[in-house]
């Protein structure tokens, strides 16, 4: 997947660092890549990759971005999701901000609830089954939920179905993404924040 002409260098280097994230894909793994957007400037790329072994379906995604927003951000991200017979059974999370850490968690199902872990101190647990994540949401279009786990904070947050192929996914604090899906596929995704508006665009 080359990289979009207009991509500055700290964006032609998120392969290498966004595989070293990943590790080594096996044959069998479906990858994607999301260019993210800041207004008309291609700021960084989202490498999304799904592999389906038996019983169990491993969803991984990590990220790299160099913008400007009061100082100049270097931001990576990392989440890996593992299902087991339909169902998430753990999941990882992180953030990094120049290198150093922002946020991160952690969930891992055994017998009975899960163990959760929310950088920097929260720890409690999780009753629940979880069916659909942000990971899976790249790979499929959640018709008819209403509602998303979400891997980086641990928790089950708001889905409104807002037209044909639109989501909108109400997050704490007043944040918002904005999904949207073209014949059951993913394309594009709005990330509405304090002092940014982030569009994460499919390649290809």
């Amino acid at each position: 997947m080359p990289f979009h002409p207009r991509a500055g260098k700290a964006v032609q280097r998120l392969i290498p660092v966004v595989l070293a994230c990943l590790g080594t894909a096996s044959t069998q793994a479906q990858g994607q890549r999301f260019d993210i957007w800041k207004g008309t400037d291609l700021i960084g790329s989202i490498l999304v990759e799904r592999e389906v072994t038996q019983d169990r379906t491993l969803y991984r995604m990590a990220s790299f971005s160099e913008f400007d927003v009061l100082w100049k951000q270097q931001v990576s991200s990392y989440v890996s999701t593992e299902y087991r017979q339909g169902e998430m059974a753990a999941c990882q999370a992180n953030v990094k901000v120049n290198g150093t850490m922002r946020d991160s968690s952690h969930f891992d199902r055994a017998d009975g609830p899960a163990r959760c872990y929310v950088h920097p101190d929260a720890h409690f647990t999780h009753e629940s089954r979880v069916l659909w994540t942000t990971a899976r949401m790249y790979y499929e279009e959640p018709v008819g939920q209403h509602s998303i786990f979400v891997e980086s904070i641990l928790r089950t947050c708001r889905l409104l179905r807002t037209g044909p192929g639109t989501y909108r996914l109400y997050l704490p604090d007043g944040k918002v993404n904005n999904y949207t899906y073209r014949n059951g596929r993913l394309e594009e995704v709005h990330v509405d924040r304090d002092f940014l508006e982030l569009v994460f665009k499919r390649d290809g």
